[in-house]
């Protein structure tokens, strides 16, 4: 069982989450770095998604040429 050190009041939550990542395997960090990455695309995603159709929209559109 490993000791774990409380973060201090004065580290940001970076510093505090790099100091995790060092103590963790490295399929646990491949892991956090996927995840990381689709958390990156999510939020691209949502900024865009008032400027963007929706997927029903675009299914409509989608039925549409299809009809023809």
């Amino acid at each position: 069982m490993r000791h774990i050190v409380p973060p201090s009041v004065n580290m940001s939550a970076q510093e505090i989450l790099i100091e995790e990542i060092k103590r963790q395997p490295e399929p646990v960090v491949r892991e956090l770095l996927h995840y990381l990455k689709f958390i990156e695309r999510q939020r691209a995603q949502e900024e865009w998604s008032d400027v963007l159709p929706s997927r029903e929209l675009e299914q409509e559109k989608l039925d549409l040429l299809d009809a023809k």
